[in-house]
C-alpha cells in the first residue's frame, strides 16, 4: 500500500477504535474497507416493575433528613402483602400470586440490604445478619448506621412468612440468624441490652439501639412478642428463651410507664401521642389475653385514649 494511503488508513483506525473504546463497541476489523462492529452491551440486572415504600421525614430536631426507605416500612408492607397472599390463594389464586409476588421480591430486597456479622460473646462466637439505619435520626442523637429491635423483630417475622409461603428453607436459615441479633450485647453490634433495677439485670430489646438508649416501651413489647410468636411456630428454645426473658422485664418496667390516667412512651418521661397511647393500650389487652395477668388488664382500663 502506498505511504500517502497508509496515513489517512492509519488515522480512521484510530479514531474507530477510540471512538468504539469509549462508547462500548467492539474493536474494529481492519481491512480494506474499514468496518466497525457494533455489539449490544450485555444486560446483567433486571428490573422490577414495583415500589418500595419511602418515607418523608423532613427535618428532625434541626436535622434534614428527607426522603428515606427505613427496613421497617419495607418489612410492614411485606409482612402486609404476605397476609394478602393467604387470604386470597383459596378465593382469587390469580390476585393471590400477584400479592406473593410482591412479598417475595420485598423480602429479598431486604436480605440484600442485611449485613452479616460474626462476634464472639462469652467465649461462643454468635453469627447474625442485621438491618441498619442509612440516615441519622437526632431525636435520639443516633448516627447514621444505627440499628433497632422493633424493626429487626418485623424483618425476622417477614421472612418466617416468606418460609411459611414457599416453604423455601432458605427463608428459614435467613430469620433464624437475625434472631441471633438479639442474643449479642447492643456494644457488640446487637440488640441486647442489660437493663438494671434493685441489682437486678434484665433482657431488653431496644428500639432505638444506643450505649444508653429511650427504652422505649411499645417497640420493646411488640419486638418480645414477635420474638416469643416465633420460637412457638418453630419450636425454637432460644426464642422462646428470650421471650421469657422479654415479658419479665415488662413485668418489672411497666409500673414506670404509668402517667397517671396516660402512659409514657419511653423511660425519658415523654408521654405517647394519642396515637401510641391507644397502640400501648391495646397492647395491655394483648399481654393481658396471652399471659392472664391482671397488671396488664389494670393498665388496659386505666390508661385512657
Amino acid at each position: 500500500m502506498e505511504k500517502d494511503k497508509i496515513i489517512p488508513f492509519l488515522i480512521i483506525g484510530i479514531f474507530s477504535f477510540v471512538f468504539g473504546y469509549f462508547v462500548g463497541v467492539s474493536q474494529p476489523s481492519y481491512s480494506e474497507n474499514i468496518v466497525i462492529q457494533y455489539f449490544k452491551n450485555p444486560k446483567p440486572y433486571s428490573v422490577e416493575d414495583v415500589s418500595l415504600p419511602i418515607t418523608y421525614y423532613g427535618t428532625v430536631c434541626g436535622k434534614y433528613i428527607g426522603y428515606q426507605i427505613p427496613p421497617h416500612n419495607v418489612n410492614e408492607e411485606a409482612r402486609n402483602s404476605f397476609y394478602r397472599y393467604f387470604k386470597l390463594k383459596d378465593k382469587d389464586p390469580k390476585k393471590a400470586e400477584s400479592c406473593l409476588k410482591r412479598a417475595l421480591f420485598l423480602t429479598e430486597y431486604l436480605i440484600s440490604q442485611s449485613q452479616k456479622e460474626q462476634v464472639e460473646v462469652n467465649g461462643r462466637t454468635i453469627s447474625f445478619i442485621i438491618w441498619t439505619y442509612n440516615f441519622e435520626f437526632p431525636l435520639y442523637n443516633l448516627s447514621r448506621g444505627w440499628r433497632g429491635a422493633l424493626c429487626q423483630a418485623g424483618c425476622l417475622k417477614t421472612l418466617y412468612l416468606a418460609y411459611l409461603a414457599t416453604g423455601d428453607e432458605r427463608y428459614l436459615k435467613y430469620a433464624n440468624l437475625a434472631l441471633n441479633a438479639f442474643e449479642v450485647p447492643v456494644e457488640k453490634g446487637g440488640l441486647l441490652k442489660l437493663r438494671y433495677y434493685k441489682n437486678n439485670s434484665y433482657y431488653w430489646f431496644p428500639e432505638y439501639a444506643s450505649e444508653n438508649p429511650p427504652y422505649v416501651l411499645n417497640g420493646f413489647i411488640t419486638a418480645t412478642l414477635w420474638i416469643g410468636e416465633f420460637g412457638d411456630k418453630t419450636n425454637n428454645s432460644e426464642a422462646r428463651y428470650l421471650y421469657r426473658r422479654g415479658l419479665k422485664s415488662i413485668e418489672t418496667f411497666l409500673p414506670m410507664y404509668d402517667a397517671g390516667n396516660w402512659s409514657y412512651y419511653d423511660a425519658l418521661g415523654h408521654k405517647c401521642n394519642r396515637h401510641y397511647e391507644h397502640l400501648q393500650r391495646l397492647q395491655m389487652l394483648w399481654l393481658y389475653n396471652i399471659t392472664k395477668k391482671e397488671m396488664y388488664l389494670k393498665y388496659y382500663e386505666k390508661w385512657k385514649e
